[in-house]
């Protein structure tokens, strides 16, 4: 099974038992953020990103500059609920 379908499988699985009123409510914002023609603007896959420093919840620079010296970086970004 390729990933895509594996994915996809999941997905639905996750969504037949997933309440109503919820999966409407994330269909509804996938439908606004693809409207906005925002994810357009966004980088894709392999694409390069400029260097930048983000500190952490300790107030700790993290430089993507020298994360790269030590080799790839790979990022990655969720939605908490905080």
């Amino acid at each position: 099974m390729s990933l895509n379908a594996l994915l996809s499988s999941m997905s639905q699985s996750s969504a037949a038992k997933m309440d109503p009123a919820i999966l409407k409510i994330m269909k509804e914002s996938r439908q606004q953020l693809e409207d906005s023609g925002l994810h357009q603007q966004a980088l894709g896959a392999g694409e390069k990103l400029t260097d930048f420093v983000l500190r952490d919840a300790s107030k700790n620079e993290f430089s993507s500059r020298e994360a790269l010296k030590k080799g790839p970086l790979l990022l990655s970004w969720y939605r908490g609920i905080w």
